[in-house]
């Protein structure tokens, strides 16, 4: 066997082994995305089957195979259950993935993945429930504010916002600012006053709370500029193709609330991953000039 080819399937077998861990991550966040909203320990009890009460076995865990395997249905009592478990586990192997491909194989990566299951947990839960977990916000922002911390120590205030301020003609001061805090605030901002107005003219909510804070958190992943701005717009237009679609369907009325943070979800995801390619195309469409 040539060097090569064993080069090769080491490489293949690198990133199925990384998909598998993907997968195995959405098999836990399955486990979230149901108990989170409901309070109820991520740990104990093990998993089972919602309709007989039967404890998982190995088999039945299995990320995406098991129910390949199994045909969609428990192993004890033959009811079937949802096809989206598994697709979270596609999904996030699918995203483990993309971090490698987008970051390489770095910190960065990691914890971009890290960020990536959040908005995953997010999208499901703000859909089934109309809520966005603070805890899952809370590790979103706090994964951005560690990159940009590290982008700091390794390129200096090249990454930061600095502006002068003068006091006197005489004497200037210099300010430094992480663009993770001016992100957080720039993103938070704008969602509270797009909420105020939404509700001041419209007598209805344009977004929850949740959605001002999701919006800070991806402030601090993304900065305060063109990024967070091209994030907004993606799941703007994200939105409102959803919402014609629902409504040629049938499926809601005109008038009828439909969850903004899976929208900010999908787009965040993407513009943690290729934000850097993503920007440019969606400010030709968007920006004159």
């Amino acid at each position: 066997m040539s060097s090569l080819a064993v080069t090769g399937f080491a490489h293949v077998l690198a990133h199925a082994l990384i998909f598998l861990i993907g997968a195995a991550v959405g098999s836990f966040l399955n486990v979230v995305i149901y108990r989170l909203p409901r309070r109820e320990s991520l740990i104990a009890p093990r998993s089972r089957c919602l309709s007989c009460g039967e404890g998982l076995g190995v088999i039945d865990l299995i990320p995406v195979l098991s129910y390949v395997i199994l045909g969609g249905r428990c192993r004890h009592c033959k009811r079937s259950y949802s096809a989206r478990y598994m697709t979270v586990e596609l999904f996030t192997g699918l995203t483990a993935l993309g971090a490698l491909y987008a970051l390489g194989p770095t910190l960065h990566a990691l914890l971009a993945f890290i960020a990536v299951a959040c908005l995953i947990v997010i999208f499901f839960i703000d859909l089934d429930h109309f809520i966005i977990p603070d805890e899952t916000v809370a590790i979103v922002a706090t994964v951005g504010l560690i990159l940009d911390i590290g982008a700091l120590m390794s390129q200096g205030r090249s990454v930061a916002v600095v502006f002068h301020e003068m006091l006197t003609p005489e004497l200037t001061y210099e300010v430094v600012l992480p663009m993770s805090l001016v992100g957080m605030a720039v993103g938070a901002g704008l969602f509270v006053v797009i909420a105020y107005v939404s509700e001041r003219f419209f007598k209805r909510p344009g977004m929850g709370w949740g959605d001002v804070k999701l919006a800070a958190a991806m402030g601090a992943m993304l900065g305060p500029g063109y990024q967070f701005l091209s994030f907004f717009l993606i799941a703007v237009f994200v939105g409102a193709v959803i919402g014609i679609v629902c409504m040629a369907a049938g499926w809601c009325a005109r008038g009828d609330y439909i969850p903004f943070g899976p929208m900010l979800a999908l787009s965040g995801i993407a513009m943690i991953y290729f934000g850097d390619y993503i920007t440019p195309v969606v400010m030709s469409r968007f920006m004159i000039g």
